[in-house]
């Protein structure tokens, strides 16, 4: 039974791992480890030989986890490598943490490659991150949109290694995405989750995304993107009071996300939440484009969270870091909002993903 510690990188890189029946539970290191007897009862799971169990958060508070075969991370790796065009000694940087799906599987795709995999170690610096991969040379990396920026605030060139740089996790802004090319980082911005073993969609073209191979996708009535493919998940496993239980997650074979998007041909244009769309005053807002409208009026991240209200339907209480002011009185109507709340720093995940509920709960709001 694997536990995912840092010490066991090397062993995902190994033949023996891949071709092995065991059952492999990652959860991050010096949090609450997972108890003896999810260990004990996934053993006894035939339908999860041979799979990696990743620990996410459910929205009801019981804990959860994405039970993703081999043959699926295998599957989506190859995918990848093929779509940014791999050779077989193309060496990877691993900066995410490997008991994510988007570090595991720069794993994945090394072993794949056969190359070296050098992996950076301690507390996340954009300067020693860029000397990290200019002595090791790396040619592929893949981020999270928070170190983009860390790149781009610190001014950081790219070392001459670097041939591609996938960026995942979240979106990333036009503003920043434009800043980071100009330092020369060969920047695909991309979209992904845990659930489809890493990335749906990868690189700009007309349109969105570029859709990956072997991937298909659909939209629901209400826009929501839906997708099926062989990299897909097997199940969802929770914890709750009385022991564990598997939970297949497709419909007639498809998997319902939650983000809305369009479809152009090859290609994939995601614009929002479904689960970030509010009414106020019996309109639809859409909490995640306002979000990004006023990060980039403000010139700082800014996140907006909403409170039921008898009248309103909902209170948009706008959160940045920081003690700045900033002038918000230009909002008004469907977006009108309270007034600026301040904290010194945001809970963050960590892959730098804020913790929202974390943050409202901390407020009182």
């Amino acid at each position: 039974m694997g536990s995912g510690m840092s010490s066991c990188h090397c062993r995902f890189l190994e033949p023996e791992f891949w071709h092995s029946s065991e059952v492999t539970v990652l959860y991050a290191p010096g949090g609450s480890a997972p108890q003896s007897t999810l260990f004990d009862w996934v053993k006894g799971q035939k339908e999860l030989q041979s799979h990696i169990l990743f620990q996410t958060s459910g929205s009801t508070g019981r804990s959860k986890w994405v039970a993703i075969s081999k043959t699926a991370m295998l599957a989506s790796a190859r995918m990848v490598n093929r779509h940014i065009g791999l050779t077989d000694s193309a060496r990877w940087g691993l900066v995410l943490p490997h008991y994510h799906v988007g570090g595991f599987g720069v794993l994945v795709r090394s072993f794949l490659t056969g190359a070296d995999c050098a992996v950076y170690h301690g507390k996340w610096d954009p300067v020693r991150f860029s000397a990290f991969v200019s002595k090791n040379r790396c040619e592929y990396i893949s981020l999270v949109p928070t170190q983009v920026v860390d790149l781009v605030r610190a001014r950081c060139v790219v070392p001459p290694s670097v041939k591609s740089v996938i960026v995942g996790g979240g979106a990333l802004s036009d503003k920043v995405y434009q800043g980071i090319l100009e330092l020369g980082w060969p920047v695909l911005r991309s979209y992904g989750m845990t659930e489809s073993a890493s990335q749906i969609a990868t690189g700009d073209v007309d349109g969105g995304l570029e859709v990956l191979d072997a991937w298909e996708l659909r939209t629901g009535d209400d826009g929501v993107l839906q997708w099926k493919g062989v990299a897909g998940m097997t199940a969802y496993l929770y914890e709750g009071h009385d022991g564990f239980s598997l939970v297949d997650p497709y419909r007639d074979g498809w998997f319902t996300t939650s983000d809305l998007a369009e479809i152009h041909g090859g290609a994939l244009n995601v614009v929002g939440r479904a689960d970030q769309r509010v009414k106020i005053l019996g309109e639809l807002v859409d909490l995640a484009s306002f979000e990004t409208e006023l990060s980039e009026t403000m010139g700082t991240e800014c996140v907006i969270i909403a409170v039921d209200d008898e009248r309103r339907g909902k209170l948009l209480f706008p959160v940045v870091e920081g003690e700045d002011s900033y002038n918000l009185d230009a909002y008004s109507g469907l977006k009108a909002l309270e007034p600026l709340t301040k904290v010194e720093r945001f809970p963050r995940s960590s892959l730098g993903k804020i913790l929202r509920k974390q943050l409202q709960e901390g407020l009182n709001l």
